[in-house]
């Protein structure tokens, strides 16, 4: 599987590239269509356990999220996320036997992988969106390439065997290594405001959080009984399987960067 994902990321990694330099409305329409697939994939995987989100709350919320992260930004995102909750907690506690279960599971969906997601819009539109969006970008794939690697060679202890039984904690380890080593060199060198021993101690927690978003996402393919959430990426898997680091990694790069321009400047 090796070649597949080389020759994949030829091809995706320029183009990406090419998407957080041009921004804007490029941008948007890329997290959007990245998000869409996301929702496919957490609907099909739902329907292994006999559940299906309505698509009419599911597809509609995650354009609104996307849209509100391009014209609002952070605020009218934070806004529609909370009414979202509200609606969510409204379905939990005034149908307490669960009949309203397919609703509340597009909403939470829907919120999990676009809201999340959308921290990207949300990094491009910084003062320094390119760099913050490239930097979230490489601390997650010096994680993920990390880990496999020194996995592969070293990996004897399993991270979490029921969840992921190739993972192990030498590769969890050699990720973390790998992000800190990234983190410490370009961090420094485009925010030069944020103290060199900062970087390393928020590199890590953001690796941290990345994998966490990985075993999240192989807790859900377990249950659904799926080896991947998709194909469209080949020897990725699907949108899931590539960008549930990014899920957590783009939120806690983003406030990490948005409190060091408030409070660093």
């Amino acid at each position: 599987m090796l070649w597949k994902r080389v020759i994949s990321a030829m091809i995706g990694i320029p183009l990406a590239v090419a998407i957080i330099y041009y921004g804007g409305w490029i941008m948007t329409v890329a997290v959007g269509l990245l998000a869409l697939g996301g929702i496919y994939e957490y609907r099909q995987m739902l329907l292994q356990l006999e559940t299906e989100p309505p698509a009419w709350i599911s597809y509609p919320l995650v354009i609104a999220v996307v849209l509100a992260a391009h014209y609002g930004g952070q605020q009218v995102s934070w806004v529609l996320t909370a009414a979202s909750l509200a609606m969510l907690a409204h379905l939990v506690f005034a149908y307490p036997n669960g009949k309203p279960q397919e609703s509340a599971a597009a909403i939470t969906g829907a919120l999990t992988i676009t809201w999340l997601m959308g921290h990207l819009i949300l990094l491009r539109q910084l003062p320094a969106g390119i760099e913050a969006v490239l930097l979230t970008f490489l601390i997650t794939w010096s994680t993920d390439t990390g880990a496999y690697f020194v996995g592969r060679a070293l990996g004897k202890r399993p991270l979490a065997a029921k969840l992921s039984p190739k993972k192990t904690l030498e590769g969890s380890m050699g990720g973390l290594v790998a992000a800190a080593v990234v983190g410490a060199y370009l961090g420094p060198l485009w925010f030069p405001h944020i103290p060199f021993g900062l970087w390393i101690g928020v590199t890590l927690l953001i690796s941290a959080l990345g994998q966490f978003g990985d075993l999240a996402e192989s807790a859900l393919k377990r249950l659904a009984g799926v080896k991947d959430s998709g194909n469209l990426i080949p020897g990725h898997g699907g949108v899931l399987d590539r960008f549930d680091s990014i899920l957590w990694t783009a939120p806690s790069t983003y406030y990490f960067l948005l409190f060091c321009e408030r409070f660093l400047r």
